[in-house]
């Protein structure tokens, strides 16, 4: 029996195949790859039905070749882009953690890789994050010591948009109903 049709081997396969795209550098390998390959599929195919040398022939193969220049220039980005992906990946886990100092650090990171507005918007992001988590907490702590009223104040100037605005709004509810 051939080794492709033993059912053992497929599965270590198929196993295989969806690790490799569980990892984010083959991803981005294939997105790249794909996008950049259907333009050059379709460019290669209407090239081989023209007559050679004539005006659309090489019009084609100058498409094909532009193609194939900005897969190879993508393709020398693509460790960079990685590394910007991974970074803000775990920096937003950290946040989400609520390890906001943390993930500070890790997006000054982006700086070192020329990518400062994108540094800054996360710095920022984080920043607003440990802001809004703080004042949750005063809010909180303002409540349990029966002073709704402070509370109340504290909650409301949490950003809706952060983590700790999604509780916030729930505690003001609450608060509002009667049940704290």
């Amino acid at each position: 029996m051939p080794v492709w049709h033993n059912p053992f081997f497929r599965l270590i396969a198929f196993a295989a195949a969806v690790a490799a795209l569980l990892y984010m550098p083959t991803r981005e390998f294939l997105k790249i790859t794909f996008i950049m390959g259907i333009p050059f599929i379709l460019l290669l195919g209407f090239n081989r039905r023209q007559q050679p040398w004539g005006i659309k022939w090489c019009l084609s193969a100058v498409l094909l070749f532009a193609v194939v220049a900005a897969y190879g220039y993508f393709l020398t980005e693509l460790p960079e882009r990685i590394e910007i992906r991974r970074i803000v990946s775990e920096g937003g886990a950290l946040v989400a953690e609520g390890r906001y100092d943390e993930a500070i650090n890790e997006y000054r990171k982006l700086g070192e890789l020329g990518r400062q507005d994108k540094m800054q918007e996360k710095i920022a992001q984080a920043e607003e994050e440990k802001q809004a988590a703080l004042n949750l907490e005063r809010g909180k702590q303002l409540l349990s010591q029966g002073n709704k009223e402070a509370a109340l104040q504290v909650l409301e100037s949490i950003p809706e948009h952060t983590r700790a605005g999604h509780e916030a709004v729930k505690l003001i509810a609450a608060i509002n109903r009667g049940d704290s």
